[in-house]
């Protein structure tokens, strides 16, 4: 990957791909789920639980040198308890296509074969690196040869090993205790598990998977992005078959986790990723980016909105270049125009905030107007205050409120007023001075500064 970062953090679909193998695992709810770690081990641990929260059962075993699959297994089985009687599933952090159903059928064909070891194999067009299954004339599998120890005969067959096994507890400890670096990278090779099931007469099962493209591996740059085209066109055909209009679907970015419903349009240049929800009949008209939002029916998001962790009631209308930051709750038919940033902001049905304003830690009522250029003063250099907004307000331009501040309802404020204390139902605050003209000052301020080159005059 060329990369200081580790492999399985890299991002695809808008997440690590560490989070996609792990989920498509934790569908087969085992117990425990354990996660080797090597490079950038605190990091991996990290993500891992901060994805699996309330995970009793999640395990961390650390590898601290790299010396193969059968290496990495070892160090995985010593953080299983040793009286653990049942089946071990092992896979991979950068097989992010893996499907929780594949994995549920490989295990439904592992119980009825009453296989001691079974894996997944896959037939592909060119089998590369991969290791190659070699069966014999019953078909049973008597070993899988790594594609660099594999003589120029085995190298042709293209049936391949794709990593995945099943394997029951008490033989993977003893089988694992029994390899050695015999081959011409010095490490311990998972593979090598085949061979000595068979030696000892045991039923090994190869199952081959009905869609190899499952099983690809990320190892480059070059394949991440592949990988990351590729996820995109499925998400985005999926949303089209459900009644997803996009303009341009090749510069749309929707991960699959995101949830969009009909008669929705999506233009050109749009990210929605995580968790978002969005409602029917919403137009996104472009160059969006979109993160765990929930965003109702009907709202129309115009060119240049930027809007993560927050929720957008229906009928509203965002933008253009508008920036909803976290916590930001807009009841429904709100309005938040051009160049207005929120944050922790609620805003009641029907209010609006139409231009060139910031609204953080505000709580704003129903049918509220805030006009341009508005600002709550919410943070003092030490800690952050909430302003309050009645219902039926009228807020003017260039108006600032420093919090703690409370308006009440139908309270009209005057432009350019600054606001320092609680105001009462139906009033009107204004803090203005009266305005000064001093005459022929201008020519005197010149004067003062004599020989020098005006601000106006264009420099050479």
């Amino acid at each position: 990957m060329r990369s200081e970062r580790a492999k399985v953090l890299h991002e695809l679909g808008g997440e690590p791909m560490l989070l996609r193998a792990l989920r498509a695992v934790a569908a087969l709810a085992p117990a425990p789920l354990c996660v080797v770690v090597g490079h950038q081990a605190r990091e991996v641990e990290a993500l891992a639980r901060a994805a699996f929260p309330n995970s009793a059962d999640l395990a961390f075993a650390l590898q601290a040198e790299q010396r193969g699959t059968g290496h990495a297994t070892r160090c995985g089985i010593a953080a299983i308890a040793r009286d653990f009687a049942g089946d071990i599933l092992v896979t991979y952090g950068d097989l992010p296509m893996l499907s929780p159903a594949t994995l549920k059928a490989f295990r439904a064909a592992h119980r009825a074969a009453q296989s001691c070891l079974s894996f997944i194999s896959a037939k592909v067009a060119d089998a590369g690196a991969y290791g190659r299954v070699i069966r014999d004339f019953t078909n049973g599998v008597t070993a899988i040869v790594e594609a660099r120890d594999a003589t120029s005969e085995q190298r042709a067959i293209t049936e391949i090993n794709t990593g995945v096994y099943l394997v029951d507890a008490a033989f993977l400890r003893e089988a694992l205790d029994t390899l050695a670096p015999n081959n011409a990278q010095g490490e311990y090779y998972l593979t090598d598990i085949v061979a000595i099931a068979r030696a000892r007469g045991m039923r090994v099962l190869g199952w081959r998977a009905s869609d190899a493209s499952e099983f690809a591996g990320i190892n480059s740059r070059e394949e991440l992005a592949t990988m990351e085209a590729d996820i995109r066109d499925k998400t985005n055909r999926a949303l089209m078959a459900a009644g997803v209009t996009f303009i341009d679907s090749a510069t749309a970015y929707i991960s699959p986790t995101v949830e969009i419903s009909a008669d929705t349009v999506i233009g050109p240049n749009v990210q929605i990723l995580g968790t978002s929800k969005i409602g029917r009949g919403v137009h996104i008209e472009g160059t969006a980016y979109l993160a765990n939002v929930t965003i109702g029916d009907r709202c129309h998001l115009k060119l240049g909105v930027r809007a993560e962790d927050c929720h957008i009631g229906a009928d509203s209308d965002i933008g253009p270049f508008a920036h909803l930051r976290a916590g930001t709750e807009l009841a429904g038919h709100n309005r938040i125009g051009n160049f207005v940033e929120t944050k922790k902001a609620r805003f009641g049905v029907g209010s609006k905030a139409s231009h060139l304003s910031y609204l953080g830690d505000a709580v704003i009522g129903a049918g509220t107007n805030i006009g341009c250029g508005v600002i709550t003063v919410n943070y003092d250099g030490y800690d952050k205050f909430v302003t309050e907004i009645g219902d039926h307000c009228m807020v003017g331009c260039d108006t600032q409120l420093v919090a703690p501040v409370k308006l009440g309802n139908d309270v009209y404020v005057a432009s350019g007023t600054t606001i320092v204390r609680e105001v009462p139902d139906g009033s009107l605050v204004l803090s203005h001075h009266p305005q000064r003209d001093k005459s022929g000052w201008t020519a005197e301020f010149h004067k003062r500064h004599e020989g020098r080159r005006p601000w106006w005059v264009e420099k050479g």
